[in-house]
């Protein structure tokens, strides 16, 4: 099969879709919404109240990618990770402006993935949580308790200090130190960067 014809079957990558929106694509977009709008949606929705306020925050998330005032940087990581970041900031953003506590209901690794549209991506997605949950697993307790506070409860630095009763200094730390642990695991294991 041609190079040619093979790109004509293949779905464009996140990375290709995402030049083209910078470029003005609109139908790029669009492939990026259908792909991942599901995904920022659940994510919202595991920190904020409403389906309504996860909706108008994948709304955001998208709309701020096409306004271009999203940067990113594919040597950071995959999109899917990245995109991750940026709703679970805008769902934390609009808590804390509306002075809401987030909903108790952790967001959990399994859960964290977007799910994909074959079974190829399905094993991609399952072994990736399988390899995050295990890196979660090697940080030393109180670490591992400070970044799933943190990141999968959508806790700021000071409630997880209120929460363990521990210094703020002690909790940013405990999270710092968890995350460069996961960074190098998941780097190593190939898993970050490819």
């Amino acid at each position: 099969m041609s190079e040619l014809a093979a790109s004509a079957t293949s779905p464009a990558s996140d990375g290709d879709l995402l030049s083209e929106v910078r470029d003005g694509d609109a139908s790029s977009l669009e492939a990026l919404y259908d792909r991942y709008a599901g995904y920022v949606h659940a994510v919202a929705l595991r920190i904020v109240s409403t389906s309504e306020e996860a909706e108008e925050i994948t709304q955001d998330v998208f709309w701020q990618l096409w306004k271009k005032k999203l940067s990113y940087d594919p040597e950071r990581g995959r999109f899917s990770t990245w995109l991750f970041a940026v709703t679970r900031n805008r769902a934390l953003d609009r808590i804390r402006s509306a002075s809401r506590r987030p909903r108790t209901e952790a967001l959990s690794v399994d859960k964290a993935v977007p799910p994909g549209d074959s079974p190829e991506d399905y094993a991609y997605f399952a072994e990736r949580r399988r390899r995050v949950r295990r890196a979660l697993e090697e940080l030393p307790p109180e670490q591992q308790q400070a970044v799933e506070l943190c990141f999968f409860q959508g806790m700021t630095h000071r409630e997880v200090a209120a929460r363990l009763d521990e210094p703020l200094g002690t909790v940013k730390s405990r999270i710092k130190m968890g995350i460069d642990k996961l960074k190098r695991g998941l780097t190593s294991s190939g898993e970050l960067g490819s």
